[in-house]
């Protein structure tokens, strides 16, 4: 404490001196710790349109030659009886649109695909969508859907609208279906742009299915305490009561079996959300690899811009360590005194950078990047929303903190060996 007392008053006293390396210690910081949150949230919002996109934390996909369960429900039991009780355990059915069209108003559109869910069991995972019109809590119908807002443009159509389904069936020919809009979503063209979420039940027969009929059974923790370190302990689990094809980083593996020679049983695999963004993965590489180099070289500029400074300060103060060493204090308490000029320096930095960085994040929110054209894909209603991780913070501060330390003993070494005489034969 007696040592800080010095320190702060020295800081005090001299700060025109000091401003310099404030400056840079902070602006450092607050651009690391502000580069570390965009990212990151733009990472958060990509994999949270990718859960809903692909059903939740992860899915158990089989059958014996593709993907299909004709018992669902059963699977969702069995399911649900060995994970947590937190986990929600539902089936979906995936749709491919090939001669469908949506009509309203002598308007018409062509989509993609038909996802359907079970309304009550999802509800928790549809509340993360970026709805611009209605909501996914007003889902209860089996004729009502929710649709995404490039169709809803196409279609001029808002909340509450009823709209025209067309498809073609090999079997009855063509057929059309009444439905209420009851929810506008803004997403991005790789999860879903042109996609239509409406009941599993309308799905079935959309399939030209029967009963409990499913391709995929979906597994969402609502309250985030999902870990993929748990994955091989739920695989376990979900082996004493399904048929598991063995645990698989990529699902394309199973798929090759599946689609290949087949299963002689019913066959499931756990297929993580990371597994489902395959293709995604080289740019989340990019963009963690990028932020973590531009980080890197902020720390070495935080490094080297306070380390070099300091020891030309630390010479222009060799009279003072000449005195502090004449009246007897030993080397290790001039070291004392100057680090703690240093800690003081770099605490002061951190908070200072720490705040600038919550300003830059209140700023970025409010503009909309929507006009970037593939940029959706990481916003969240149009805009960027920083995340901020308390582990990952204390990991940038304390890093800099121990680094820059380290680099001023360096730099102070042979100043505080001098002796006395010498110090005090030195001119300013």
């Amino acid at each position: 404490m007696y040592y800080f007392k010095i320190s702060s008053r020295s800081l005090f006293s001299k700060w025109r001196q000091y401003i310099s390396l404030f400056l840079v210690s902070m602006f450092g910081i607050a651009i690391s710790l502000f580069l570390m949150f965009v990212v990151d949230g733009m990472l958060s919002a990509m994999k949270t349109k990718a859960k809903i996109y692909y059903g939740g934390d992860f899915q158990i996909q089989g059958g014996y030659d593709y993907l299909e369960y004709y018992n669902a429900s059963e699977y969702v039991k069995n399911a649900r009886s060995v994970l947590p009780k937190n986990a929600v355990v539902s089936k979906r059915l995936t749709c491919r649109a090939k001669e469908s069209m949506l009509f309203y108003e002598g308007a018409e559109v062509m989509f993609r695909q038909l996802v359907g869910i079970q309304f009550a069991e999802e509800q928790a995972l549809l509340g993360n969508m970026n709805m611009i019109e209605g909501s996914a809590k007003d889902l209860s119908d089996k004729y009502d859907i929710l649709i995404s807002e490039p169709i809803a443009k196409m279609l001029s159509v808002h909340a509450g609208d009823q709209l025209t389904l067309l498809t073609t069936k090999k079997r009855s020919g063509v057929e059309t279906v009444s439905f209420t809009v009851k929810g506008i979503f803004r997403d991005s063209s790789i999860f879903g742009m042109y996609t239509i979420y409406a009941s599993i039940d309308f799905a079935v027969d959309f399939s030209m299915e029967k009963g409990d009929y499913a391709n995929r059974i979906c597994v969402y923790f609502p309250d985030g305490s999902f870990s993929s370190k748990n994955l091989p302990k739920y695989h376990k689990a979900l082996s004493s009561v399904i048929n598991m094809y063995p645990m698989v980083k990529d699902k394309e593996e199973f798929y090759d079996v599946l689609y290949g020679p087949g299963f002689k049983e019913e066959t499931s695999c756990l297929v993580n959300i990371e597994s489902s963004m395959q293709e995604l993965q080289i740019i989340i590489d990019a963009m963690n690899w990028v932020s973590k180099l531009i980080i890197i070289s902020l720390v070495v500029i935080i490094i080297v811009g306070v380390s070099s400074t300091y020891r030309v300060l630390v010479l222009n103060r060799i009279n003072e360590i000449g005195i502090y060493k004449s009246i007897g204090m030993k080397r290790i308490n001039v070291y004392r005194i100057l680090l703690s000029e240093t800690c003081c320096l770099m605490i002061l930095g951190c908070i200072a950078g720490f705040i600038l960085s919550l300003i830059l994040c209140g700023i970025t929110k409010q503009i909309n990047l929507s006009f970037i054209p593939a940029f959706d894909v990481f916003l969240t209603n149009g805009v960027i929303f920083p995340k901020l991780e308390f582990s990952n913070i204390m990991t940038v501060l304390i890093f800099v903190f121990v680094t820059t330390l380290a680099a001023v003993v360096l730099s102070i070494k042979k100043a505080v060996e001098i002796t006395p005489v010498q110090a005090l034969a030195t001119t300013e």
